[in-house]
């Protein structure tokens, strides 16, 4: 201090950002000689300890996530191939499906026209008959058996 018990100002105190840094008495004043060396070497060696097992634990977990990562693809994948596998098997019972339902429908017209040619002839053949019919005007011998070679039904 100086003689105005004023503290004199060190022009380090402004300039050094670790200048007012506290540093503890025990660490700042050991000496090479000292008795803390053995002490301080134990605590060195239980950090350099406790350091490898923080990065042995490190490993083990990026070893681990790296696992879990590659089984989360593999599921990944085979949920994929399966996904796959079933467009496959979708689209043939698809095909399949369309040519039953394209078969179905060739059935179908021709059922319907065979059903339209025999409504014809049943007509054709309700006329023949009520022509036939004795005491009907426009009665005409016909023969039956004619008739029926005429429409194939002999």
């Amino acid at each position: 201090m100086n003689q105005s018990n004023k503290p004199a100002l060190d022009s380090n105190q402004f300039l050094n950002p670790l200048y007012n840094f506290y540093i503890p008495p025990q660490i700042h004043d050991i000496s090479p000689h000292s008795s803390c060396i053995s002490s301080n070497s134990t605590s060195d060696e239980a950090d350099e300890q406790q350091l490898s097992l923080i990065i042995e634990r490190k490993q083990r977990r990026m070893i681990s996530n790296r696992e879990s990562a590659r089984r989360s693809r593999m599921r990944k994948q085979r949920h994929l191939d399966e996904l796959w596998a079933q467009v496959v098997w979708l689209r043939n019972e698809n095909h399949h499906l369309i040519d039953k339902l394209n078969h179905v429908s060739e059935s179908h017209d021709r059922v319907l026209q065979e059903n339209t040619q025999l409504k014809e002839e049943a007509s054709e053949l309700r006329q023949m008959l009520f022509g036939m019919r004795p005491g009907h005007p426009n009665s005409t011998s016909v023969n039956v058996d004619d008739v029926a070679l005429e429409h194939g039904l002999s």
